[in-house]
């Protein structure tokens, strides 16, 4: 197969949206697809925690030609006034969400978690994998905490100031060595630590209180022991039925990133 050109858009301001940017760029990897990968999240304040080989871009800035148009969460104005020659293959990726997640009618649309309406569910497209995970010695090792003490992480990497209070302020037991880790350009003065992807700690943590964002819960279920964790709803439109309905969900799935890229090359043929 010749190399791809895929292009991969968001018009989301929180870290979610671009870590699901470096989730399809890693997948892709993983499924050992050869690719040109460019990216626009003109929006967002995270765009320093693109993935390595990611070619970022203005929003209407495109190669010749793409093999592949992903969009992330939904379609606005832009999006939709593209013209359809532009590529090959249409994909949209669709959360839950009260905010009505539309695309053109010719989008191959994909459902990132149970309950979504689209062509297909593949879920759930995260960035961490099970081989990237820190075992207890190495986060122990990074907090400079001795072996033995357990460790509480508070972690809210949310878009709104607003948000991490209702992470940070959460009570954990007495005998827990607690961090406040957010990315948040709100959290300067306020966190303990700043590491992405902080979901590659999860597993290493003995307790853990994470916000209700689709990058935090699925991350939990694939790799904690959900009976250690605690999910906080801070805000976004998707949380409340998000958190409701997680209980009901597989557990220990661990990213499908790379089922996705395959799927998706698929569609080329």
């Amino acid at each position: 197969m010749k190399k791809l050109k895929i292009y991969m858009y968001t018009r989301g301001t929180g870290s979610g949206h671009l870590t699901r940017i470096n989730a399809v760029y890693k997948g892709f990897l993983r499924a050992g697809i050869d690719c040109d990968f460019y990216a626009s999240a003109f929006r967002s304040k995270y765009r320093a925690y693109l993935e390595p080989g990611i070619i970022l871009s203005e929003k209407d800035d495109f190669p010749e030609s793409i093999d592949i148009f992903i969009c992330d969460w939904l379609a606005d104005d832009f999006v939709f006034n593209l013209s359809q020659n532009l590529a090959k293959v249409w994909v949209g990726l669709r959360r839950l969400g009260k905010i009505k997640s539309t695309f053109p009618d010719y989008f191959y649309v994909v459902a990132m978690e149970p309950g979504v309406e689209g062509d297909i569910c593949i879920w759930p497209i995260i960035s961490t994998w099970k081989d990237e995970l820190l075992t207890k010695k190495e986060l122990h090792q990074l907090l400079h905490v001795p072996t033995g003490e357990p460790i509480g992480l508070l972690c809210e990497n949310g878009a709104y100031p607003k948000h991490l209070g209702k992470v940070f302020n959460e009570k954990l037991p007495r005998d827990l060595k607690v961090f406040r880790s957010s990315n948040s350009p709100f959290a300067e003065g306020q966190r303990d630590i700043n590491y992405y992807p902080i979901a590659r700690l999860f597993k290493a943590a003995d307790y853990l209180v994470i916000g209700g964002g689709y990058n935090s819960v699925h991350e939990a279920l694939s790799y904690t022991d959900m009976e250690k964790t605690k999910v906080n709803f801070v805000g976004g439109d998707d949380q409340k039925a998000r958190i409701k309905n997680m209980n009901k969900w597989e557990r220990g799935r661990g990213s499908q990133a790379h089922v996705l890229a395959d799927h998706i090359v698929k569609l080329l043929s």
